[in-house]
C-alpha cells in the first residue's frame, strides 16, 4: 500500500506523554514522530518528484521500540507505535487488505521503480565513518571485535600523527539501562588510558566523539601505537626478539604502574600489547582496557560474557565473583605472556591444559632454559592466587 519511515529507538520500560514530548524512565525527550513524519513526507516527495506514482501511495511514519516497552501516550499515531512482537501484524495489515483490496504497490513495475530509486540512496557510498576533525585512513579487518577499529589523523592537528579510531554501537533493541552498561564497557579504555596517561608504556587517550548521523554510535579516539603486536613479534619466530629478558622486564614495570594506578585489566595477552620503535627504552604499549576493573569505578562484570582470553586468563578469573579476585589475575596473565617470549610457543595450547594447569605446567616448566626465569614462572603462575606474588 505504501512507504515506511521506520526510526528504531532503544528505549524500553513505561513510556508516557502526548503529540509533544515523551517521559522516559531516565529523562524527556521530544516524541520522535515528529522528526519521523518530517522525514516520511520529505520521502513522499523525493519519490513522487523523480516518478509517476499513485496518488493513494501513501508514506507513513513509524516507530520500533523494544520488545516490553509500555507505551501509554495521547497520540492519535499512537497506533504506529509497534514492538518486535507486533511487527507481522502492523505491516501485514489484513483488515486493510479486506476493506481495500490489492495495494497499489501489488504493481511489479512501480516496486521496482521505488526500489531502484531508493536502494542506491539506502546503501552508503563508503563503509568508512565520517568523524568530525578526523580523516580515516583504513580499517583493521577483526570481525571477533565488540567493534570496529580504524587508523586516521586530525586533520587540524597534525603534529599529532596517526591515530587509532574505536567505533562502538549500542544495541538499538535493547533497554537503556542495558545501552548504558554497553557504554560504560566502552568507555572503560578511555577511562583507562586516561588514568595511565602519565606512562610511556600505554598509548595516550585524546577524545570521545559522538556520531554525528547515528546517536547509537561513539568514537573512541586515542594515540596509534602501531600495527605490530606482541603476538605477531612471536609468531615470527627466528630471534625475532632480539632480548627476551629485557622485554619481560618492560612488561612487568607496565603491569606494575598499571596496578598501582588502580587498574586491572584482566584480559592481558600478546594480542593487546603492541610493540614501539623504542626498542631500548620503551619497546611495548599494553591496550584494549574494554575488560579492565577499574578502582573509582563501579563493576561491569554482571554485563560480561566472558572475561579473559583463553590460555591467558588466570583459573580463579572464570571460577569465583567479581569481588573474589585482584589484580593477581594479571600477574598470572603476565606469566603466561613472559613464558611466550622466552619460549615462543604458548603454555596453554587447548582449554584441557587450562584445567589442568599445575599439570600442564609442570610438563612445560623446563622449555624455559634459565633457571631464575623458571623460578619467578614458578610463582607467577601458581594456580593459588595467594601464592603469587604482589607487585604493588
Amino acid at each position: 500500500y505504501g512507504l515506511y519511515a521506520v526510526e528504531i529507538k532503544g528505549w524500553g520500560g513505561e513510556i508516557r506523554g502526548d503529540t509533544r514530548r515523551w517521559h522516559l524512565d531516565w529523562g524527556r525527550v521530544q516524541n520522535p514522530l515528529i522528526l519521523t513524519e518530517r522525514k516520511a513526507k520529505a520521502l513522499r516527495g523525493f519519490v513522487s518528484r523523480a516518478i509517476d506514482v499513485p496518488d493513494e501511495l501513501f508514506c507513513q511514519a513509524v516507530i520500533v521500540l523494544p520488545k516490553g516497552a509500555r507505551v501509554m501516550v495521547a497520540d492519535p499515531r499512537a497506533d504506529r507505535i509497534v514492538t518486535p512482537d507486533r511487527l507481522y501484524d502492523f505491516f501485514v495489515n489484513e483488515d486493510r487488505i479486506r476493506e481495500f483490496g490489492p495495494g497499489v504497490l501489488l504493481d511489479d513495475q512501480l516496486r521496482t521503480n521505488i526500489e531502484q530509486l531508493l536502494v542506491p540512496l539506502a546503501t552508503p557510498a563508503s563503509q568508512t565513518p565520517r568523524i568530525a576533525n578526523y580523516e580515516v585512513l583504513g580499517e583493521y579487518d577483526d570481525n571477533d571485535l565488540p567493534y570496529r577499529e580504524f587508523v586516521g589523523r586530525h586533520q587540524l592537528l597534525r603534529s599529532r600523527g596517526r591515530v587509532r579510531i574505536k567505533e562502538y554501537s549500542l544495541d538499538p533493541l535493547v533497554r537503556p539501562e542495558q545501552q548504558h552498561r554497553q557504554y560504560e564497557r566502552a568507555l572503560r579504555d578511555m577511562e583507562a588510558l586516561t588514568a595511565l596517561d602519565s606512562n610511556p608504556y600505554f598509548a595516550s587517550a585524546y577524545e570521545m566523539i559522538r556520531d554525528r548521523e547515528d546517536e547509537l554510535n561513539f568514537f573512541l579516539v586515542s594515540e596509534w601505537v602501531g600495527s605490530k603486536s606482541l603476538g605477531d613479534l612471536i609468531a615470527e619466530g627466528n630471534g625475532a626478539i632480539r632480548d627476551p629478558h629485557q622485554l619481560s622486564l618492560h612488561l612487568l614495570r607496565a603491569v606494575q604502574f598499571m596496578h598501582e594506578r588502580g587498574i586491572v585489566h584482566r584480559n592481558l595477552h600478546p594480542g593487546v600489547i603492541y610493540m614501539t620503535a623504542d626498542s631500548e627504552r620503551v619497546p611495548l604499549k599494553i591496550t584494549d582496557f574494554d575488560y579492565a576493573r577499574i578502582l573509582q569505578l563501579p563493576s561491569i562484570e554482571a554485563s560480561l560474557d566472558q572475561m579473559g582470553t583463553q590460555g591467558y586468563a588466570a583459573p580463579e578469573l572464570w571460577r569465583t565473583k567479581d569481588d573474589e579476585y585482584d589484580h593477581r589475575v594479571d600477574v598470572f596473565s603476565v606469566g603466561a605472556i613472559i613464558f611466550e617470549i622466552l619460549t615462543g610457543t604458548r603454555l596453554n595450547e587447548a582449554l584441557t591444559y587450562m584445567l589442568h594447569h599445575e599439570a600442564t605446567w609442570q610438563r612445560r616448566r623446563d622449555d624455559v632454559q634459565d633457571g631464575v626465569c623458571r623460578g619467578i614462572l614458578d610463582t607467577l603462575l601458581e594456580a593459588d592466587p595467594n601464592a603469587r606474588p604482589s607487585d604493588r
